[in-house]
């Protein structure tokens, strides 16, 4: 839901989904979370950076891109996507 509020341009509701999906994720055992690695993170660091909160957004890019690095690997898509969130913060 994050990710497609995200797409719309609707930032705010886009944060509350991704904090709420942030608790859930949280509540999971750890096995359970594996293949969700990153994702949290990334549409977190969307929102904030859609707000203009891009120093908050640029840290969760930055950690989304890690986790999927050490989780996936470099040629996973949610790795790309992380490093791809991170630059265009790094450029705005």
């Amino acid at each position: 839901m994050a990710r497609s509020l995200n797409g719309q341009s609707r930032h705010a509701e886009a944060l509350a989904e991704a904090e709420h999906a942030d608790e859930l994720r949280r509540s999971l055992p750890e096995q359970e979370c594996r293949p969700e690695t990153g994702a949290v993170e990334l549409a977190l660091a969307t929102a904030l950076l859609g707000l203009g909160r891009s120093t908050q957004a640029r840290t969760l890019a930055a950690t989304a891109h890690h986790a999927c690095l050490a989780a996936f690997g470099p040629d996973h898509r949610r790795t790309a996507e992380a490093l791809a969130l991170f630059d265009r913060i790094d450029g705005s």
